[in-house]
């Protein structure tokens, strides 16, 4: 069962309703507020990120190759491409001493409109940097290159250090990493299936693994808290100047931690509360996360007015004419059940 998370109006009417899950977890994996089917499984896609870097730092590659805290938000990113990305990523390789050919993320489109222009009018040349997951994947290689692990299969699933992430993400989803539904993301690293309420709880624990328990992540403490730190230290590395996420943690001064996911999945993690927030849109859309969002900080009540009124208006609001006249609304619908 799906409930609302959003509707957009056109005049007096209700013009269409995106619907979803949303699942809000404490550090113990309770559930304390719920809408929709919190055990419907999805795909973890890029909110997995922050945990997919752990080894990065728990390997010790970060420090023995002086990463940046800059350089760790990276490794967490699903970044827009400007060039100031497409830098960073770059002294990440660099630092390892490889190029963007041992990146195995592949080609995409950037989401920034100034650089895809500049590769439209043949300005600027195609490259993986450009792939929105492209520190993720230098810092892969950075851990591979450090822990002695090939470096050329470092996006199989067999491969030692995508095992190692498999061990991490069972603990912080507390599953069982045969329950784990294994997919291939479009930057070819495995991704992984469990149910909407496991994500929150993932993100309960980056929100506060020093109290979580030894076997969910407290041994992680030490790296969650660095690479949270990083991420909330640089929200714009980690998506972009406009993007939801970046804008929660920045918009939030740092009181909450966002990542959002293909298809339509947001997870936020708020230390302060030791709360993990899973939002999924039904239809991968991702239309409806930013009312959602709002809706959600709102009524748990862990975000400013002044917070919430500068996400309104960069991420809900209205509908507009081709003119740019006022027509309808997009506006959160989504109502919390206490648990």
């Amino acid at each position: 069962m799906s409930a609302a998370l959003a509707e957009v109006t056109r005049g007096e009417l209700v013009e269409s309703t995106h619907t979803g899950v949303v699942a809000v977890v404490d550090v113990s994996g309770r559930i304390v507020a719920s809408a929709g089917d919190t055990d419907r499984v999805l795909f973890f896609r890029s909110s997995a990120k922050p945990f997919q870097a752990v080894p990065l730092v728990e390997s010790g590659a970060a420090d023995a190759y002086g990463f940046t805290t800059g350089e760790l938000a990276l490794a967490c990113a699903s970044h827009d491409a400007t060039p100031a990305h497409q830098r960073g990523v770059a002294r990440m390789l660099a630092k390892i001493g490889l190029d963007e050919d041992a990146l195995r993320c592949g080609v995409v489109p950037p989401a920034d409109e100034q650089e895809a222009a500049r590769i439209a009018l043949g300005i600027t040349a195609t490259s993986q940097l450009q792939c929105e997951c492209s520190g993720e994947h230098a810092g892969m290689l950075a851990a591979c290159l450090h822990s002695g692990y090939p470096t050329d299969t470092y996006t199989e699933a067999d491969h030692p250090l995508q095992r190692r992430i498999r061990e991490i993400l069972a603990s912080v989803l507390r599953l069982e990493a045969d329950a784990l539904i294994i997919g291939i993301d479009g930057c070819r690293i495995p991704t992984f299936g469990a149910p909407v309420r496991a994500f929150a709880t993932a993100y309960a624990t980056l929100a506060t693994p020093s109290e979580a328990s030894a076997d969910a992540g407290r041994g992680l403490a030490a790296t969650l808290d660095r690479l949270r730190a990083a991420m909330l230290a640089h929200p714009t590395l980690v998506g972009g100047e406009q993007t939801l996420d970046s804008d929660i943690m920045r918009l939030s001064d740092g009181r909450i931690v966002a990542k959002l996911g293909a298809e339509g999945l947001l997870c936020l993690a708020v230390p302060e509360r030791g709360l993990g927030i899973a939002i999924a849109a039904s239809d991968g859309s991702p239309r409806a996360l930013g009312p959602a969002a709002i809706a959600v900080l709102e009524q748990l009540q862990v975000a400013e007015p002044q917070t919430l009124d500068a996400l309104r208006e960069r991420h809900a609001g209205r509908v507009e004419t081709f003119a740019g006249e006022p027509v309808g609304e997009m506006r959160p619908a989504v109502e919390l059940e206490a648990c």
